[in-house]
């Protein structure tokens, strides 16, 4: 059984390279609903249906709220958000020395509170957006226990899932994240795959573009993404 976790950041018709503008990401909802995918979460896999499809975005921006909450409700489809805790009403201060720097508002906690209640979810994408390969040890720890934490305490979050900073994982930060979390997911391409891929290196499909129909069709149903699937970030 191989489900597509899908990757999205933030759904705006702003200029920022992380935005997807509204219509297009309509466009891939109704699409998902006229070929009968049916949303799940990460512990919803049943091995025995088949058109599973998890929808995931990740920082918690604003927008994701304002704009695209909206569209999965109508469409019935649910989706996770990974959000920065220690940057929770905040905004994208991390993306500050990239080129084409937007600032970008993050949800606040009455959002995210609203958002579960809209029947989605929530996970873990650290506490302050480090790159953890490149941190001390005890920096890493409060990255992902102090995170894990805090959507626990204020949210009641049972999701025990995490989202590495940037797609950046090593042998150190992934062996730590497998002690905190049940999950975790990467930007590694592929569709998931529980019988082949690891737990804590769950692979998804990035739709930050505007794709043909065709083009989802080859993501999200051929081999188009899998053999794109690369162990690259632990060199095992």
């Amino acid at each position: 059984m191989k489900i597509p976790v899908l990757l999205y950041h933030s759904i705006s018709d702003d200029n920022s390279n992380m935005s997807l503008n509204l219509n297009t990401f309509e466009n891939q909802i109704m699409y998902l609903k006229k070929n009968d995918y049916t949303s799940i979460n990460f512990d919803e896999i049943d091995q025995n249906k088949k058109k599973q499809i998890i929808i995931t975005f990740d920082d918690g921006y604003k927008d994701v709220f304002v704009n695209a909450l909206p569209i999965l409700k109508k469409y019935e489809f649910k989706a996770t958000c990974f959000f920065v805790t220690n940057l929770i009403g905040q905004d994208n201060s991390w993306d500050i020395k990239n080129k084409n720097f937007l600032k970008k508002e993050i949800m606040n906690f009455n959002d995210i509170n609203q958002w579960i209640s809209s029947g989605m979810h929530i996970g873990s994408h650290s506490h302050n957006h480090l790159d953890l390969t490149k941190i001390s040890e005890k920096k890493l720890l409060n990255e992902l226990e102090f995170s894990k934490k805090i959507l626990e305490d204020k949210f009641n979050n049972n999701d025990d899932i995490f989202c590495y900073p940037y797609g950046k994982v090593n042998q150190h930060v992934y062996a730590l994240t497998k002690k905190i979390y049940n999950k975790a997911v990467t930007t590694n391409r592929s569709r998931y795959d529980s019988y082949k891929h690891d737990l804590h290196l769950i692979p998804r499909i990035d739709m930050g573009k505007n794709f043909s129909s065709l083009k989802l069709y080859l993501k999200l149903e051929t081999i188009y993404e899998d053999i794109k699937y690369k162990k690259n970030e632990l060199y095992l």
